[in-house]
């Protein structure tokens, strides 16, 4: 099997990837930043993991970086004489990597998109027309005009509304502070007028009530799906809206549907998750699309759906038997739970919080720790180690932060 190359391992995702092709005993180089510290490096501490490198961190050089990647791929070539399969799993590695594929593709395999599609999936208000073309529901959405301030489009909307940034995935910023919930003018215009200031004209969004749901997918290079997986969230920490803290593996046709036809009009390659928030059994709209890896990928591994697998195959090319989406439903277990606990636990206190201090909310809490079929998205008795650096990463975080 050839060598895999997976960068940014400080994620808990990648974490994901290392795991699932360690297990099947293919070699596997972790990448992470030189300037990050070596607590942070979460996944140069798997068992799984056969050689750690360091390279630039392409916020500081795009070009370093990439030449850094480009010095990986020759040695591996010159040691095993086979091309390794890249897995880029950051946004900004993403970003860069989509701009200068052609240069790493004499050193890699790897089936991802181009820089244009990668910004049309990230861009909101593009997104928002190739939804409208594809028939796929949309939050309706408003901007600011040529010719009205903002005052005067706090006047004509109708609230609560989601103001939101066209490229948040372009801000050094958290998912949760990419947008802000607004349920009333006085609040709009001076939560407006910063977002506006970071990044011109964000847009404004009605607010769409419910749950919040992901169709995941792996596409190959003739833009068709070789492996999809569903999921709901269940409890998300910032509360207000963030990554998901528990999870639940499911299945909607009308959902899975709404997904590939969405990803088909852009010809996707490679992984991507797409959101959507609402009802399952009504109005469902959907949220926006993440063209990388995402926080919930474990639950897919855990219920038995190999994304990473899946792409590391379709970046080699492998021949893949092409199925209809409702065949994809089989494919993995149903109800399956994940959970991140450190942040579940955070995330349960908010709910709490927000709940007037309702006892049921720890309750069902603590019939989640106790159940044994919710499995921690991070903590493994097969691979202990980057469980204990996270929690030093965090305690170190903790540390930097004090005055």
């Amino acid at each position: 099997m050839r060598e895999a190359v997976i960068t940014d391992v400080r994620y808990r995702m990648t974490l994901t990837a290392i795991r699932s092709l360690g297990k099947k005993g293919i070699p596997i180089t972790a990448v992470e930043f030189e300037d990050s510290e070596p607590v942070e490096r979460m996944g140069f501490y798997s068992k799984y993991v056969t050689h750690c490198r360091i390279v630039p961190n392409p916020s500081v050089d795009e070009e370093l970086f990439v030449n850094g990647l480009m010095t990986i791929g020759k040695d591996i070539y010159s040691r095993t004489g086979e091309k390794p399969i890249l897995i880029v799993t950051g946004s900004k590695s993403m970003a860069v990597l989509t701009k200068n594929f052609v240069k790493l593709l004499p050193y890699y395999e790897f089936n991802l998109v181009d820089l244009e599609t990668y910004y049309e999936a990230n861009n909101t208000y593009k997104l928002s027309k190739i939804a409208e073309m594809a028939e796929v529901p949309f939050p309706k959405t408003t901007f600011l005009k040529e010719d009205e301030t903002i005052f005067m489009l706090s006047q004509r909307i109708a609230y609560p509304v989601v103001i939101k940034y066209r490229e948040g995935e372009k801000l050094p910023l958290k998912a949760h502070e990419r947008y802000k919930i607004v349920h009333k003018a006085e609040e709009f215009v001076n939560h407006y007028s910063i977002m506006h200031s970071i990044q011109p004209q964000p847009l404004v969004q009605e607010y769409i009530s419910g749950a919040g749901y992901g169709v995941s997918v792996v596409f190959d290079s003739s833009h068709r799906p070789v492996e999809i997986f569903c999921h709901k969230r269940l409890r998300e920490y910032p509360v207000s809206g963030g990554p998901s803290t528990l999870c639940e593996s499911i299945w909607d046709e009308r959902m899975v549907g709404y997904a590939i036809k969405l990803l088909a009009a852009l010809k996707w390659k490679g992984f991507a998750m797409v959101e959507f928030k609402g009802d399952l059994k009504g109005d469902l709209r959907l949220m926006e699309i993440n063209p990388r890896f995402w926080g919930s990928m474990p639950l897919s591994l855990i219920a038995g759906c190999d994304m990473p697998f899946a792409y590391y195959k379709s970046a080699m090319q492998l021949k893949t038997k092409h199925l209809g989406h409702a065949q994809f439903r089989n494919r993995y277990r149903l109800h399956t739970k994940m959970q991140y606990l450190v942040q579940d636990t955070l995330a349960t206190i908010g709910y709490f919080k927000k709940g007037h201090y309702n006892p049921l909310i720890l309750i069902r809490f603590m019939i989640d720790i106790l159940d044994p079929r919710v499995k921690d998205g991070l903590f493994t008795l097969d691979d202990v180690q980057p469980g204990i650096m996270y929690i030093r990463q965090a305690l170190f975080n903790r540390k930097k932060k004090a005055p």
